[in-house]
């Protein structure tokens, strides 16, 4: 062999170790840019808790005077709850009773708001943020210890670490500031320190798993035991006591404090695979439709993709693994799980059984043989896509930085939601609408108002007013855009801006919605 020879070779290895990494970084730079889009001037990443309007006169008074993202005509999410505990952690304030629903069930799961609160320094709007992100924070951890994990790289090991990365189920706790992501860190972290020989450590990620959702105290049956060696149960049985204690103190203190939950939960559960049974009857019947939407098939891919993953372990017995015991433990709990885990596009159950989702990918054996089965157990990620649509506002505003976070705008009554396309975005109405602008300065503010009017059908004209004061008027363009321009002077505290017409809204086509104008690409420039 020749030198040059025997040198090519070797830059050939090292490109081929290369590429996997390359992916690694391209994913990693996706799943940020991904979050980056959830980011709004004034409200921060606030759009990820998923606060709806609906919760707008239940909320805690610290989370009103916090400038965050609502969702229209929505209850929201979990992360919607859980911020609020962030807000009070000790439980003290009586406002909870009435802004979380069933409270003592959720107040067990604290972890993450006593996290937020350290972290966000006990000032509201920083708490604020801080939940918001420590999903982010726990990905981008998983990201990089879980890449050391599948050492060396390897395409294969692109695709199982993108299996749990990109797993609809880790993404949707993302996008929904859920406590899902945060427990399967610790749980892969108590279970990584077990294996090398750290109980003490291992114990203690297991137990702090349990504070972030209960259910991750599942994954203390990868204590170290052997099923069998009789001599090791007890030692087991009285660590994983010890791992259950600061979850079980914590309930008995919730308890003593708001009651017995209404609730507890055992609603999640039911006979062996009738759930399952009754998603898949589900499936079928949207599959069945003249034109299956195209989140019945997304929904179908993550449900098999979770019933491959539990067969694995179900059918492929290894009771001496520790991954193995996690994710069969997983795959036992999928078959006792009842719709309301199992109900919408695709369901909450692939948040629940991330654990399983994770030990699948460290588990499958190497080979192409096993390729298929890897592909397929990871099919959940083409249902991840769609939880990464940042939420969409027609509207843009720009602040002069003396301004920052003071001056807010957001929709009134009137308004049909936000939708976009082609890089448009724009909000139809039922014929008078409202835009409401906080100013939360000292002294008077300068609005300048750019839009593109659009009419529904025939002739119609439009006026824009703030109180008595006429600011536009004029008709709209049958055919193409009208643009609207206007400059106002604003005073401190909300200004309403009102948006009507001369006739009333009408239908059109099959669309159900009486329309009247739609306003597109909406900028607003705020100076003092």
């Amino acid at each position: 062999m020749t030198a040059s020879a025997g040198s090519g070779r070797r830059w050939s290895s090292r490109l081929l170790r290369f590429r996997p990494r390359v992916l690694v970084i391209a994913g990693i730079a996706l799943f940020l840019g991904a979050v980056a889009r959830f980011h709004q001037p004034g409200t921060g990443f606030s759009s990820l808790l998923s606060i709806g309007d609906i919760l707008n006169d239940s909320k805690v008074t610290a989370l009103r005077q916090v400038p965050h993202h609502v969702y229209e005509g929505s209850a929201g999410y979990d992360g919607a709850y859980y911020v609020q505990l962030a807000l009070h952690p000790a439980l003290d304030n009586p406002e909870l009773t009435k802004a979380i629903d069933n409270l003592p069930y959720r107040a067990r799961r604290i972890l993450l708001s006593w996290t937020a609160w350290l972290a966000g320094l006990g000032r509201p709007a920083w708490i604020v943020q801080a939940y918001a992100l420590l999903n982010v924070a726990s990905w981008l951890a998983l990201a990089v210890l879980l890449w050391r994990w599948l050492a060396p790289p390897t395409f294969s090991g692109v695709l199982r670490w993108a299996g749990v990365m990109f797993s609809h189920g880790l993404c949707m706790s993302v996008s929904h500031a859920l406590v899902d992501g945060p427990a399967l860190l610790l749980a892969a972290l108590g279970v990584r320190a077990l294996a090398h020989g750290r109980p003490v450590l291992g114990g203690a990620a297991l137990a702090l798993g349990g504070l972030a959702k209960e259910t991750g105290l599942l994954a203390a049956s990868g204590l170290n035991f052997s099923p069998r060696a009789p001599r090791t149960w007890w030692p087991a049985a009285g660590q994983a006591l010890l791992v259950a204690l600061p979850l079980l103190l914590w309930m008995a203190y919730v308890r003593l404090r708001f009651g017995p939950a209404e609730d507890p939960g055992l609603g999640n559960f039911t006979l062996p695979l009738a759930g399952l049974a009754e998603k898949l009857g589900a499936i079928a019947g949207d599959l069945r439709g003249p034109e299956p939407a195209p989140l019945a098939w997304t929904t179908l891919a993550a449900v098999v993709g979770l019933v491959v993953q539990a067969a694995f372990f179900l059918l492929r017995w290894r009771p001496e693994e520790r991954w193995w015991r996690v994710g069969a433990t997983f795959a036992g709990l999928l078959l006792f799980l009842s719709t309301p885990v199992w109900e919408g596009y695709p369901g909450a159950a692939t948040r629940v059984l991330l654990p399983m989702t994770l030990a699948f990918n460290l588990l499958v054996p190497a080979g192409a043989r096993w390729l298929p089965v890897l592909v397929a157990g990871n099919l959940g990620m083409i249902a991840a896509v769609q939880e990464f649509r940042a939420p969409v506002e027609f509207h843009t505003l720009r602040t002069d930085p003396v301004l920052a976070g003071a001056v807010q705008v957001r929709p009134g009554p009137g308004w049909h939601g936000p939708e976009a396309l082609d890089g448009h975005r724009w909000r139809w109405t039922a014929g008078r609408a409202e835009l409401r602008v906080s100013n939360d300065s000292a002294g008077a503010i300068q609005l300048s108002f750019r839009a593109q009017a659009h009419p529904a059908e025939g002739e119609r004209s439009l006026r824009v007013t703030l109180g008595e004061r006429l600011l536009w008027g004029g008709p709209l363009a049958v055919r193409g855009a009208t643009e609207v321009r206007f400059g106002a002077t604003l005073p401190p505290g909300e200004s309403i801006l009102v948006f009507s017409t001369d006739r009333p809204a009408q239908r059109m086509g099959s669309d159900p919605r009486a329309l009247a104008f739609r306003l597109s690409d909406v900028e607003l420039l705020a100076a003092p």
